[in-house]
């Protein structure tokens, strides 16, 4: 079987190779120079619910980016029925909502708080505008006798710390990528793509032109 000299045209199963590769590469550089998200947050992440001196003595934490404003902040049964709700047409930068309280400035109740507070497992809803993307809604349901005191905070189902949460709201909220840039690092990654991309294009150029000159490939 002829083989085929060095420094002669790749083979067939060398130029498919490569461009599965080079795929595989343009897409990884494309995610990390565009942000794409590759797992979204669960429900629930930029939300917490605390205990408050107030009428039902719960508070909604809301956490937010430095760009974007709370536009709704309301409290369901398991079964959907609202409980209590308010909502801000211009939003706020408020971060801590009191079930049942007087309203933050901006804001108007739609819904009263239902008196008494329903048993049972309720339903934290906040909408959050702004960030350069679309109304962000998050939920969560929680038990209200699970709520802990003295400045703990529920959060996804677990008693934490108010330092722990925020933290994982603030990633869940990825502050940072609608004002982030291409980085250094991201445009090394650039810059080997197209590398990457250059020779593999040398490479089937070398292959054609072996293929229509006859050379066993």
């Amino acid at each position: 079987m002829a083989r085929r000299e060095d420094g002669g045209p790749p083979s067939l199963s060398m130029v498919l190779s490569g461009g599965v590769g080079v795929v595989a590469m343009v897409a990884f550089v494309a995610a990390v120079a565009l942000g794409a998200d590759l797992l979204e947050p669960p429900p629930g992440a930029r939300l917490a619910v605390t205990a408050a001196d107030g009428p039902a003595g719960l508070a909604v934490l809301v956490p937010r980016c430095r760009s974007e404003r709370v536009t709704r902040v309301e409290l369901r049964t398991a079964g959907g029925d609202a409980v209590w709700r308010i909502t801000a047409r211009k939003g706020s930068i408020d971060e801590r909502y009191v079930v049942g309280a007087d309203e933050p400035l901006g804001f108007v109740t739609e819904v009263p708080l239902r008196s008494p507070r329903p048993a049972g497992r309720l339903e934290a809803v906040a909408s959050v505008a702004g960030g350069g993307s679309a109304d962000v809604v998050d939920r969560v349901v929680f038990d209200p006798d699970a709520v802990p005191s003295g400045g703990a905070v529920l959060y996804q189902g677990d008693v934490v710390e108010p330092g722990a949460f925020e933290a994982g709201a603030a990633a869940a909220a990825d502050c940072a990528e609608s004002d982030r840039g291409l980085g250094l690092v991201t445009w090394l990654f650039v810059a080997a793509a197209t590398g990457v991309v250059i020779t593999y294009v040398t490479m089937v150029v070398r292959y054609w032109k072996g293929r229509t000159s006859g050379e066993p490939w």
